[in-house]
């Protein structure tokens, strides 16, 4: 291993390493979530599978129950206050750099 993650004491996962490669691939690193994520997807496939041939669902965790927030009044869109606000966060980081540079 490193020896700069082992004088820190940090453990890097599978995803330190592929997000390296990604890098050296030229895959812009907005695109690294999905990237992970696809992989996963065949193990997640696979526990779903497992458990429904499973007749006891022994490999799954127990459900949770959730105890949050109890019924509340629902209020229609006409009912609300108006907000105007700047919603930033649905461009990603390389369409904002594609925008930047577009306007120079």
């Amino acid at each position: 291993m490193d020896t700069y993650f082992i004088e820190r004491k940090l453990y890097p996962n599978v995803d330190f390493y592929s997000g390296v490669i990604y890098k050296a691939m030229g895959f812009p690193t907005d695109m690294f979530v999905v990237l992970f994520a696809i992989p996963r997807t065949a193990g997640w496939l696979a526990h779903w599978n497992e458990y429904l041939d499973d007749s006891e669902n022994k490999i799954i965790r127990p459900r949770q129950n959730y105890v949050g927030s109890g019924p509340r009044n629902y209020v229609g869109l006409e009912g609300r206050p108006e907000k105007n606000f700047y919603m930033d966060a649905a461009r990603t980081d390389y369409a904002k750099r594609n925008e930047v540079s577009r306007q120079q």
